[in-house]
């Protein structure tokens, strides 16, 4: 059973890596100074929303079944659908320093510091998702990951929101409702919860 887990839970990072490869095979050529920026725009975008989808998957995993008792499967995946977005995000990462490296524009401060610390959060959650870490942290680790899931979250919502009100873009306006669609299903299952042991 575990073993089963596991290696669906290894096709959810690999899907994820597959469709961010195909993005690069099909995006504007980083070989030319010229296409260069293009193309680090394109993987910005895919590498974007790959991990926000992913991480919304993981985010809405326990409200689902708490709420309406659906999407077992994705709850027992949840850890590697967490992978997965932080796999995602590590490549965006990436094309984020090459955009700072390339287009010569600084760093904004308030940028770096929460930005930063989205990372540092995601990847300190991607190195603690193992069942001895959850041992070795405990009441700590539930606190890292409920922190740092919310934070995570809201750093891409703040990006996806400006993003939409600046250029008008209608993939910023789509991200940004699911975001909000699934805040509204973790307040749901959160006040259900509540009222059920109040009741």
């Amino acid at each position: 059973m575990q073993l089963t887990i596991k290696m669906w839970g290894l096709s959810i990072i690999a899907l994820a890596l597959i469709v961010i490869a195909i993005a690069y095979a099909v995006a504007p050529s980083a070989a030319s100074p010229e296409s260069l920026s293009e193309h680090i725009g394109y993987m910005l975008r895919v590498t974007a929303r790959v991990g926000f989808g992913a991480l919304l998957l993981a985010y809405v995993a326990r409200p689902l079944v708490l709420l309406i008792g659906w999407g077992r499967p994705l709850l027992i995946q949840r850890r590697y659908v967490g992978l997965a977005a932080a796999a995602s995000l590590t490549v965006h990462f990436g094309y984020v320093a090459a955009f700072l490296i390339t287009s010569g524009e600084p760093l904004d401060g308030v940028t770096g510091v929460f930005g930063g610390a989205a990372f540092a959060l995601m990847w300190t959650m991607a190195l603690t998702s193992t069942d001895a870490a959850r041992r070795r942290l405990g009441a700590g680790w539930k606190r890292l990951h409920t922190i740092g899931i919310h934070y995570v979250w809201l750093i891409f919502m703040q990006t996806f929101v400006g993003v939409a009100l600046e250029s008008g873009s209608r993939w910023a306006e789509v991200m940004a409702a699911l975001g909000l669609v699934a805040l509204c299903i973790r307040l749901a299952a959160w006040l259900s919860q509540r009222f059920k042991r109040t009741a």
